[in-house]
């Protein structure tokens, strides 16, 4: 039997082993469920502190984004308010060039309508001066069958279309030239030559004129073609890209009395005309050339430029010349020197040659040296002998 005393009484109980056992166990298992609630109970307490802190510190990371966000909304929002404002002033700004583009394109439209205008006279002053002209051109070449010779009407035929020219040169081609071809070449020259030119001095067009007229009775009639061959010569001589017949011959001729023909299927470039029709085939052949225009001038600069170039060249080569001329210089006192140490060589040759003899020589009298003895001179000769015998008993 085992004893407990009661702690708080003092009554002694008696028990025995297993009584003792089940109270022991009882005892050990309400102080295990005791510990047990009290870790649970200090677990539970340490989750929810730590719960507690994430919560704090969750609570406080939200706070804080929520505030950048916050300042980054306030942020965008005066941005967009900057925005807007600098979208207003370019909305402005635009207005107001788009005003004043507006304003400048109405006074151009004004201006081109006031100079239309202004073209429409002009042009129907000048329509109505060629229109005279063209009446007085006509008249004037009813008059051709007036005169006295072939000759005197040649004459008047060429006089008419430089007369008919010169009336409309100042203000149709200020620029051109048209004067009569006086340089005779190969024995030939034409009538007239016709250049005109750009502001920039580009020749627009060039044309060799030949001016036949005929009279009704001469007896042997030309054609226009006896002449074709004779022109695009003389074209081609002068350096001119048109050439043109100005005619009254085959006056009975449908094709030559329709206007301008064009004989390029025989000679290149080539028309011919009545005189009523000089004028209107000049203004013809500029205004075929003036397409050109662009093409010619890059022409002239790509001339301009081979001619820098060749004088580039010609300079390259007078410089290579006189680098030639000094290099042939230099080339014959090469020679010189180059014969002159050929004679040196030779001459030190012949010294050296000298020099071993004279070496020879020197070594010939050096073998003789050891025959001056006095014994060798004195032999054979007592009076020597007597005298360096005298010579040592005084020594």
């Amino acid at each position: 039997m085992l004893e407990i005393k009661c702690p708080k009484c003092g009554e002694v109980i008696e028990l025995d082993k297993s009584s003792y056992d089940a109270l022991l166990n009882e005892v050990e298992k309400e102080e295990l469920d005791k510990r047990v609630k009290a870790q649970v109970a200090q677990v539970e307490q340490t989750y929810k502190a730590k719960l507690e802190l994430e919560q704090n510190k969750s609570n406080a990371s939200k706070e804080k984004e929520i505030g950048e966000l916050k300042a980054e909304l306030s942020l965008l929002q005066e941005k967009l308010k900057g925005s807007n404002k600098d979208t207003e002033l370019a909305v402005s700004k635009a207005l107001e060039t788009y005003k004043e583009e507006l304003s400048k394109k109405n006074q151009e439209i004004t201006k081109l309508q006031a100079d239309i205008k202004e073209n429409e006279i002009s042009l129907k002053e000048k329509y109505d001066f060629l229109l005279k002209a063209k009446d007085e051109e006509i008249q004037r070449y009813k008059d051709f069958r007036m005169g006295d010779s072939t000759k005197d009407l040649g004459e008047s035929l060429e006089q008419y279309c430089k007369d008919a020219f010169d009336e409309i040169r100042a203000y149709a081609y200020p620029r051109a030239y048209f004067e009569k071809d006086n340089e005779s070449v190969d024995g030939t020259k034409g009538d007239f030559v016709f250049k005109d030119y750009s502001e920039d001095g580009i020749e627009l067009c060039s044309i060799m004129f030949e001016m036949k007229n005929q009279k009704d009775d001469t007896e042997h009639k030309h054609k226009n073609s006896d002449f074709f061959k004779k022109l695009d010569s003389d074209r081609n001589k002068k350096g001119c890209e048109y050439a043109v017949l100005v005619s009254t011959l085959e006056e009975d001729s449908k094709l030559y009395n329709n206007g301008i023909v064009d004989v390029s299927h025989i000679y290149p470039k080539m028309f011919v005309v009545r005189p009523q029709f000089f004028l209107p085939i000049i203004g013809l052949i500029k205004t075929m050339s003036g397409s050109a225009y662009q093409y010619k001038k890059a022409v002239a600069e790509y001339k301009q430029q081979n001619v820098d170039i060749s004088k580039f060249e010609e300079a390259v080569q007078a410089i290579a010349g006189k680098i030639q001329a000094d290099y042939e210089k230099a080339g014959n006192i090469y020679a010189e020197v180059d014969k002159m140490c050929d004679d040196i060589v030779k001459k030190v040759e012949t010294f050296r040659k000298e020099f071993h003899t004279a070496t020879g020589w020197i070594e010939k009298a050096k073998n003789q040296l050891p025959n001056l003895e006095i014994r060798k001179l004195t032999h054979g000769n007592p009076t020597m002998k007597e005298k360096f015998d005298e010579l040592n008993e005084k020594k």
